[in-house]
């Protein structure tokens, strides 16, 4: 599942005015053009207004190849964007989704077996069928997570570990 949008020169201008002119960039596993003979390179962004917390994210995928911050206040940094954008080398995502809402239904509908399936290997939770759970769903350094919460517990997991459950 590919939750996030397409970053578009539109949205550079929007980041710029409400001051969130701080943007890591990492490589991007759920993109389209992720296989190994594909031409274009899938890159996440994450928009931050403050350099400390742009730097924390940074520090977390550092390792990337593609890892890097974009100062979208630097002319140089800002047409190396702009060129990410316009070229045909990279498709670039920014960690936005559309609609919470249909995210949400939308990971309901699909995963719902795989979360269940994940709570019964992976938790000592034993759930009555007339309880429901309500996953939520987190980035975290442009990864996605599922929250659940179940009487006092709550367990973060990858998003991929429960595509594979």
């Amino acid at each position: 599942m590919q939750p996030f949008e397409l970053l578009k020169p539109l949205h550079v201008e929007r980041l710029i005015k409400m001051d969130k002119k701080y943007l890591v960039t990492q490589s991007y596993t759920r993109g389209r053009n992720n296989y190994p003979e594909a031409l274009i390179i899938d890159i996440l962004v994450s928009d931050y207004d403050d350099l400390n917390y742009a730097q924390v994210h940074y520090n977390a995928v550092k390792k990337d190849k593609y890892a890097s911050i974009i100062h979208l206040d630097k002319i140089e940094h800002k047409n190396k964007l702009d060129e990410m954008l316009h070229g045909n080398k990279y498709c670039v995502y920014w960690s936005v989704v559309k609609s919470i809402e249909a995210l949400q239904k939308k990971m309901n509908d699909l995963f719902a077996e795989n979360i269940r399936r994940y709570i019964t290997r992976y938790t000592t939770w034993r759930i009555k069928s007339d309880n429901t759970i309500r996953p939520k769903l987190e980035v975290i350094f442009g990864e996605l997570f599922i929250i659940i919460k179940y009487n006092a517990e709550t367990i973060r997991i990858k998003f991929d570990e429960i595509e594979r459950c």
